[in-house]
């Protein structure tokens, strides 16, 4: 008589695990990821609760120092100045990192050659193609009227750099430049500079004339000469070959320019040659939103980045602390260096 051997319904590991055992290997990265997602389903928590056990404040730091390190490199990259704003919170949203930069909005070169594309348009004796101070001018000697439509009239409410080189051969004066609407610049026969700015402090208040007036006479005659006016948060300044030679205070928003920028005028205008002109709008742009748990506690709403990307020595004579607080418990930390960011405070 032949017995066959007794079966029992004993549980056997997978083929796959009993060979894993007896090789003495471990488990791979997928096998434990599979096993984490299905134990997190059992536990009812799934992919989306491992997010929320962790909600991510420490990575703020990085978003809110990134920026900060980006506007420091927008001012050196434009070599103008750039101003980072804390945001208040409001109903709706939290607070918000914003900053005014500095972008290009018409450049003339008064090559002939370009003259379609930077939009010159040439009347009474105005020419192109004299010997500028760097290639060719526009020659006004004779006076004439040129003006610079570029791509259309730019948007420079908040702000304008306007730069270009003049050479004034004799002691006449007349209209310089004229925006009309917002600027007009005019030289004196004795070699003094009046600029007057169009300017209102919001949307509703009325247009005020600001004006600036150098003091002694800035001309050189017969001298290349570089012009820069600039009119930017409060404030107008007039530079003349790197330096100030005039400022006023002024209000916060500019009134909108009615026409292309002309140089010259028809009648009393101004006899010499411009060379190099370049305009530089002041934009708003928009920076990270903070959530609406998460505050910034810093000791100033605005940072002022001089056009070297530094800490502005005028605005701010030491680094400046800044907290991210989330719940009113503080999540991170850090300095707003002269040079960087200085993470432990």
């Amino acid at each position: 008589m032949t017995f066959s051997p007794i079966r029992t319904n004993r549980l056997q590991a997978p083929l796959s695990l009993r060979r894993t055992l007896a090789e003495g290997r471990g488990f791979t990265l997928l096998e434990m990821l599979v096993v984490m997602v299905l134990l997190g389903l059992i536990m009812g928590i799934g992919v989306d609760g491992f997010d929320r056990m962790d909600p991510g404040y420490g990575g703020l730091q990085s978003t809110v120092s990134t920026f900060i390190e980006s506007s420091r490199e927008r001012a050196r990259s434009s070599g103008k100045p750039v101003l980072l704003v804390v945001a208040d919170a409001t109903k709706d949203q939290g607070q918000r990192l914003q900053r005014f930069v500095f972008r290009s909005a018409l450049e003339a070169t008064f090559e002939p050659r370009f003259q379609k594309r930077e939009g010159l348009q040439i009347s009474g004796d105005a020419a192109l193609g004299v010997i500028g101070r760097y290639g060719a001018g526009a020659d006004l000697e004779r006076g004439g009227v040129l003006t610079v439509h570029g791509r259309g009239l730019p948007h420079i409410q908040n702000g304008f750099s306007l730069e270009f080189d003049f050479l004034s051969r004799d002691g006449k004066g007349g209209q310089l430049l004229s925006w009309d609407g917002l600027l007009h610049v005019v030289q004196r026969k004795n070699g003094v500079l009046e600029v007057s700015i169009r300017a209102r402090g919001s949307d509703e208040e009325m247009i005020q004339e600001v004006r600036l007036e150098t003091l002694a006479a800035v001309v050189n005659l017969g001298s290349w000469q570089h012009f820069r006016l600039t009119a930017d948060d409060g404030k107008a300044s007039l530079v003349i070959d790197g330096r100030e030679v005039a400022q006023s205070p002024m209000p916060s928003m500019l009134a909108k320019p009615q026409s292309a920028l002309r140089f010259g005028a028809d009648r009393k205008g101004w006899s010499g040659v411009i060379d190099e002109l370049n305009l530089w709008a002041r934009v708003l742009e928009l920076g990270p939103e903070m959530p609406t748990d998460v505050r910034l506690e810093i000791p100033t709403k605005k940072v002022y980045f001089n056009r070297f990307g530094l800490l502005h020595p005028d605005h701010h004579v030491q680094s400046i602390p800044l907290r991210i607080l989330a719940l009113d418990e503080e999540v991170a930390s850090f300095s707003i260096g002269t040079f960087t960011e200085e993470v432990g405070l």
